[in-house]
């Protein structure tokens, strides 16, 4: 490699680095960042990379690692349960914004009918990574709206796949079009069908093997070799790659090893995905901002006007609120990655010219600037813009709960209705003491209500909603969510409207325990807990009497379950009980042999302290000696049980046996 080359690479890198960092600190999407990376190192500013080609390779290679991982979330069960949904918003909003793009595109550009059809369903598209990531953040993904937004997104994520197969097909031969999208869909079929009579008999006791050998990186590298092999046999079966890593995604999705894969898949696909956002900036020319001006504000204005416009009736012949159909529409009124993907590879494949789309990637990708802010204020928005009496709704549903709560004093508020929301409000009621639980599941929060359960719908985080629920009044509150940074925002929100309320918060992994205690909650250790009460019940089980058993179970949880923080696992198994990220002090035992390190010395001389290890105790044939009362040498045989995060356990653990 040569050293400018060398030098070229670093600031590349260097660059991307500090235009990530600092998208991600104003709010914004990591994609802008590498957007805007190859924007300034591409030929049209600095043109550091003159030879992109093997960049462009790179990129290809993260494409197919993320139709590997759509694949691997898709499922023909889950769709189909979503039918209404997905198959329902998703189809007819392609179909229709796509239709009045690409009619648009070849009467007033006079592009031909392929070209027309790519600008159509690329215009068609919105960015999944923006909206879902920001409506997760902003408790709005189980809102009516959020679930419209999130089954037209998923379509339309599943609607690149056939795209990327197509487009070879568009650029070579459009006067062949129907023949040859007949062979290519008959060439995807066989390919479909020998990859599942073949990975449904192969894959399974292979993933088996794999990970009996309790090797990460044996199986980060079989994910990694089913990907690019399935793309691989796609590719000389004359198809898109991409198509392949989806059908072998598909495949893998339906084993037991579906969530291990995509972990390991992961920082590969993200990475090459960056590079790939990267080689699109080189393809723009920001010089088309002051050249054609006029053209990229009306294609802007299309995608924001003319998308919203579009859907908001579509939503509404589905039998959604007026409400819902125009947040839905504002959250979706932008273009989206997969847009950029498929203009990108039709610029790639000869099918559009660089003049024709130059205006389009520059006008998708200050649609995808922009789009944080329209899911950030899409309320406010429909408020500005009068398109509905969607701030008196919540104004509405404010006062519904203040009305509710007015009869309650001295209550219990319980943020989340799920299966330990629904348990602790039953057991609440069955002592005579007043509960109130807030969700933002509708369909469960309707379910509820017709039962008569004092539950309703309510985002925590909206200003006045816990104040309209009796926070003032209320006796205590229980945050009963699964996802721990929801749970330590609530925390936070309500230490910040009452400091004094007794608050308790459940926690089902011991890594996100010390979050939740700083954001000023009393931690309730689901998992420790529960190991707790099923010994207790075991050892009453062996005889032994309830008092004492009590005894012996109070004792653990006022030392805050110490015992129980620390436990012997094996982090490499990929099939294990828990993540060994969940609890960050570990217990191991070393076998110290004949030649290590730790062999003729005492424990004092090894010094565990230093490296901030506990020594819990040492056992030599059927002798247990508490490690801190260990004063002899140590000898070949011993066990040492030894206690500490992770980390300084594996360091230690070399030095045991190698020294420094």
């Amino acid at each position: 490699m040569e050293p400018i080359l060398t030098v070229q690479l670093v600031v590349v890198l260097a660059l991307a680095t500090v235009a990530v960092a600092l998208f991600q600190q104003l709010g914004l999407s990591s994609i802008l960042g590498y957007l805007a990376t190859g924007v300034v190192v591409g030929p049209a500013v600095l043109d550091w990379l003159p030879d992109a080609a093997g960049y462009h390779r790179l990129a290809e290679l993260g494409v197919v690692l993320l139709m590997f991982t759509i694949g691997l979330e898709f499922s023909l069960p889950r769709l189909w349960a979503a039918k209404r949904l997905v198959l329902g918003f998703g189809s007819a909003q392609m179909a229709l914004t796509a239709l009045l793009f690409g009619i648009v595109a070849w009467w007033g550009w006079r592009l031909g009918a392929g070209e027309a059809f790519v600008v159509g369903m690329a215009l068609a598209m919105s960015s999944t990574a923006i909206v879902l990531k920001q409506l997760s953040e902003q408790l709005e993904l189980p809102t009516p709206h959020g679930r419209v937004a999130t089954g037209i997104l998923l379509f339309q994520d599943l609607a690149t796949v056939p795209m990327l197969a197509v487009l070879p097909v568009l650029a070579a031969e459009p006067e062949r079009l129907a023949e040859q999208l007949v062979f290519s869909l008959g060439k995807a079929a066989l390919v479909f069908a020998g990859l599942v009579l073949i990975g449904r008999r192969l894959l399974p006791p292979v993933l088996h093997w794999v990970a009996a050998k309790r090797s990460l990186e044996l199986f980060m590298l079989t994910a990694l070799l089913l990907a690019l092999a399935a793309a691989a046999l796609s590719d000389l079966a004359g198809l898109s790659p991409t198509l392949g890593a989806f059908m072998a995604g598909m495949l893998l999705g339906e084993t037991l090893f579906r969530h291990q894969v995509e972990a390991d898949i992961r920082p590969f696909r993200d990475l090459m995905l960056g590079v790939f956002f990267a080689t699109i900036g080189m393809q723009l020319d920001p010089g088309v901002y002051t050249r054609t001006p006029e053209t990229v504000a009306l294609l802007l204005l299309a995608l924001f006007v003319a998308k919203a416009l579009l859907l908001v009736p579509l939503v509404r012949v589905f039998g959604q609120p007026a409400s819902v159909a125009r947040r839905a529409a504002i959250l979706l009124a932008h273009g989206g990655e997969f847009g950029l993907l498929l203009l990108s590879s039709a610029l790639a494949a000869g099918l559009l010219e660089p003049h024709r789309a130059q205006p389009l990637l520059a006008a998708v990708i200050l649609s995808m600037a922009v789009a944080p802010l329209q899911v950030r204020f899409n309320n406010r928005l429909a408020q500005w813009l009068g398109v509905g009496r969607t701030g008196a709704r919540y104004q509405d549903n404010e006062a519904h709960i203040a009305e509710v709560s007015s009869s309650f004093s001295g209550h219990v508020i319980v943020c989340g209705y799920g299966r330990f929301g629904q348990n602790l409000l039953h057991l609440l009621t069955e002592e005579g003491i007043a509960a109130l639980a807030l969700d933002l599941d509708p369909e469960r929060v309707r379910q509820a209500a017709a039962a008569g359960e004092p539950v309703l719908f309510g985002n925590v985080l909206q200003p006045g909603i816990l104040r309209a629920a009796g926070l003032e009044r209320a006796r205590a509150l229980a945050v009963t969510v699964d996802d721990a940074t929801l749970a330590t925002r609530i925390v936070a929100h309500v230490r910040h409207l009452r400091g004094d309320l007794p608050l308790l918060v459940r926690s089902r992994r011991g890594r996100d325990d010390k979050a939740l205690e700083e954001a000023g909650a009393l931690v309730f250790p689901e998992g420790l807990e529960a190991s707790l009460a099923f010994a207790g019940q075991l050892l009453i089980m062996l005889g032994l009497s309830p008092a004492r058993v009590e005894a012996r179970l109070n004792a653990v949880r006022a030392n805050d379950y110490a015992p129980l923080r620390t436990f012997i696992h094996d982090s490499a198994d990929p099939g294990g009980e828990a993540d060994a990220s969940d609890f960050p002090v570990q217990t191991r035992a070393v076998v110290i042999a004949e030649g290590h390190h730790a062999a003729g010395r005492t424990p004092e001389e090894l010094d565990f302290a230093g490296d901030g290890i506990e020594l819990v105790d040492v056992r030599r044939g059927a002798l247990r000696v508490p490690g801190p009362l260990l004063d002899t040498q140590l000898r070949p045989g011993d066990v040492l049980l030894i206690s500490g995060e992770r980390e300084a356990l594996e360091r230690v653990t070399a030095r045991l046996m190698e020294g420094a």
